[in-house]
């Protein structure tokens, strides 16, 4: 089965497929502007480093935006980024 936007599905689904990107995913979704700071503390088992790279790995997705303030960045949720996989899921569920 071909969809037009099974590239944009795919790079959700690599994304959101580690429990780790997933619980970031969701920190950022209902803390708009949360910080890097504040993401590491609150996944305490890992490092700031990984937080960092499981960030930019949400943003190649289109998932999240970063943006500096000062010498924070602030993190927000793309939720439209959501929406191929949502589209893929209405054909199958349909």
């Amino acid at each position: 089965m071909t969809h037009p936007q099974r590239s944009a599905v795919d790079g959700v689904l690599a994304a959101l497929g580690d429990p780790t990107r997933r619980a970031l995913f969701e920190a950022i979704a209902a803390q708009p502007g949360i910080t890097t700071s504040q993401l590491t503390s609150r996944a305490p088992t890992i490092t700031r480093w990984a937080v960092m790279k499981h960030l930019v790995v949400l943003r190649g997705a289109g998932l999240i935006q970063t943006m500096a303030t000062g010498r924070l960045r602030r993190h927000y949720a793309e939720k439209a980024a959501l929406g191929p996989l949502r589209d893929w899921i209405g054909l199958l569920a349909g």
